[in-house]
């Protein structure tokens, strides 16, 4: 006759087997996290700050984004990418505005024409971006390199697609960046306005672009998105946001 297990019996050995399970879970869960910390290559590591010369991956976003709040770990990835920089603030007293910490970006591989000013992490996405993603995707499809990246400018304080009344714009913290156009070293020009959406390789030069900027930037909209995007890619460092 099989013996009979007490109510107390049984909700103790239900409490333990959750317990057991619970720690299981966890247990797991930390091992995973220092084999990863200890045995990942770094480009992966997403615990190890990103490097500028490395090809992204789909931590990328991640690591940059993770530069946020660390100023000088973030200098120092920027720096070690031979990039010519300088430390920057730009003060405001606008309820949202201003860039406390931030840099302006003085010579890359690419020219811009000056007013470059970003923060830390979008600085070096920005970098990433043209090393990893704009120019093999300028040798692909146009046989040229870019010389120049025309834009609309990075500091703004303003709303959102500059409203009256509404919540600040990326570029009110110094977050953003509007790409307008690139420059060829063969003289051509290649135009978000002109050249989006057609059946030509300088169109599909620019949705190679507007995509590569996605894994890296964390907000990216484009002609696609609005019609107030129509002559500019909008490319935004944050921690949550959309590709379109």
């Amino acid at each position: 006759m099989r013996e009979r297990v007490s109510p107390r019996l049984r909700r103790a050995l239900v409490i333990a087997g959750v317990v057991f399970r619970f720690l299981l879970f966890f247990g797991g869960l930390g091992f995973a996290l220092w084999f990863a910390f200890i045995h990942f290559p770094d480009a992966w590591n997403p615990f190890v700050p990103p490097r500028i010369e490395d090809k992204p991956n789909m931590v990328t976003g991640l690591k940059l984004r993770g530069l946020t709040g660390e100023y000088d770990i973030c200098v120092s990835v920027v720096r070690a990418s031979g990039t010519k920089y300088r430390r920057d603030a730009i003060p405001s007293k606008s309820e949202g505005c201003g860039m406390p910490q931030g840099l302006t970006l003085e010579q890359s591989r690419i020219s811009y024409g000056g007013g470059i000013q970003l923060t830390c992490p979008a600085t070096a996405a920005l970098l990433m971006w043209e090393r990893h993603v704009v120019a093999p995707a300028a040798e692909e499809h146009l046989g040229s390199e870019v010389v120049r990246i025309r834009h609309y400018g990075t500091y703004a304080c303003r709303n959102v697609n500059h409203e009256k009344n509404g919540r600040r714009s990326g570029h009110a913290r110094g977050d953003a960046i509007d790409i307008a156009g690139f420059d060829l070293a063969d003289g051509r020009k290649v135009s978000v306005l002109k050249d989006w959406g057609k059946d030509k390789p300088e169109a599909r030069f620019l949705s190679d672009v507007h995509e590569g900027a996605c894994g890296l930037f964390a907000t990216v909209l484009g002609p696609d998105y609005n019609a107030l995007h129509a002559n500019h890619f909008h490319f935004e460092m944050a921690q949550w946001g959309i590709c379109r």
